[in-house]
């Protein structure tokens, strides 16, 4: 496969991707989450990071079989060389999107696990009220059975 081949299809699976990183985000936003889509959506884009994988390995061992520096400016002159630098360039474009959206979708998981912490802990204080106030005193009437009933 040639240089300009492997670019096309990664930059082609970074895209969907960044699809799928936005439709998640787009149901972690919801008001109502849907968990089974997530779980979904997280084994689309582990699958999807696989292939991604294997063809940047396989764009790695043509720039080295090429004889190009084992770093990202050898990829560069190899991408300038077969003549598809613009491709490369829009590659790595698409690269930092797909880094951006990744890191917005994490800040939004952690704000939604943030705030059903806060609504466990709260369900969790009425269901177990403390012995003590607020204010660190012992409320005025202590909890008792009522043994005349």
């Amino acid at each position: 496969m040639s240089l300009k081949q492997l670019l096309d299809e990664q930059h082609s699976r970074l895209g969907e991707l960044l699809a799928l990183l936005e439709q998640e985000q787009s149901c972690l936003i919801k008001g109502k989450v849907d968990g089974e889509h997530l779980q979904q959506l997280a084994a689309s884009k582990a699958a999807l990071q696989q292939v991604l994988a294997d063809t940047e390995h396989r764009r790695h061992q043509v720039q080295l079989r090429l004889g190009y520096e084992d770093n990202r400016a050898g990829a560069r002159r190899a991408s300038l060389d077969a003549g598809c630098a613009e491709l490369w360039d829009q590659l790595c474009q698409r690269a930092e999107q797909v880094a951006r959206a990744n890191r917005r979708s994490g800040e939004i998981l952690h704000l939604r696990m943030d705030q059903n912490r806060q609504i466990l802990e709260q369900i969790h204080r009425l269901a177990q009220p403390s012995v003590y106030s607020a204010n660190g005193r012992a409320p005025l009437q202590s909890p008792r059975l009522n043994a005349s009933a």
